[in-house]
């Protein structure tokens, strides 16, 4: 039996990198999944290979800005498997601006997906988990909720938030018996900073010696590598952490 046999799970951002990561992870853990992206094409592949090993997995296309699509992939999850005991906040975006740049467009766009998203998808799953006894909410993070990036000053801004989100969900909902804690990635090797690499034309190689020059462990993270930490923080193993930030980062915030 997994860690997580007889639980059921939602995740957002689930289609690719880190979410894509925790889906696969859970579901070998014995737990059946619930998750949520935008993209179609890609939810809808990974669904599948999930199924045809025998996950017991599903996927909602949703968009994260809007409460009732949230609120809408929560209760499919529900009515699908019959509880909910997890949820994994950690869809997200980013967009390279300084303050000056930055429209007010823009700003609404990022804090509607990188933080409403999340509290939209905490606000529809405490009810269901208050339903089972409680459960636990994991928020993906970032090293960027205390250091800046540099020309990242709104995905700071929103990071910085899930941090503070976290604390606050975690004392008002101790009560019931819900627990709340933040994993915090450092450079990690996904399939969005994969394009960015090709695009801005330089090498995987290039980009492991470049943010492993950054880093303690002198390498970039893997999406399973967070995933793992994601697990820990959602099964009872951890059951006795609740408002902490776990940082999986290689070292880097500590140079």
């Amino acid at each position: 039996m997994g860690q997580l046999s007889g639980k059921v799970a939602a995740v957002t951002g689930g289609a690719s990198g880190i979410g894509e990561a925790t889906v696969r992870r859970f579901i070998a853990e014995g737990a059946q999944v619930a998750f949520a992206d935008r993209d179609v094409e890609r939810g809808q592949r990974v669904a599948a290979e999930i199924a045809a090993s025998g996950g017991h997995v599903m996927f909602v296309e949703t968009h994260v800005e809007q409460e009732a699509a949230v609120a809408a992939f929560m209760h499919s999850a529900v009515d699908h498997f019959g509880q909910l005991n997890i949820l994994v906040n950690n869809a997200g975006i980013r967009m390279y601006h300084t303050v000056v740049e930055a429209s007010a467009e823009s700003w609404h766009t990022i804090l509607g997906v990188n933080l409403l998203g999340y509290v939209f998808g905490a606000k529809a799953a405490i009810p269901a988990m208050r339903q089972v006894g409680g459960g636990s909410i994991v928020n993906i993070a970032s090293v960027r909720s205390i250091v800046a990036g540099g020309n990242n000053l709104q995905y700071d801004t929103t990071k910085a938030a899930v941090a503070g989100l976290t604390r606050g969900l975690a004392i008002d909902h101790a009560v019931d018996g819900i627990r709340v804690n933040a994993v915090c990635p450092g450079p990690i090797l996904t399939p969005f900073h994969e394009r960015r690499i090709a695009a801005a034309g330089k090498t995987l190689d290039e980009y492991r010696a470049e943010a492993g020059a950054r880093t303690m462990l002198k390498r970039p993270g893997t999406p399973q590598e967070v995933a793992a930490c994601v697990l820990f923080l959602a099964s009872e193993e951890a059951s006795y952490v609740t408002g902490t930030c776990l940082f999986v980062d290689g070292g880097f915030t500590a140079l």
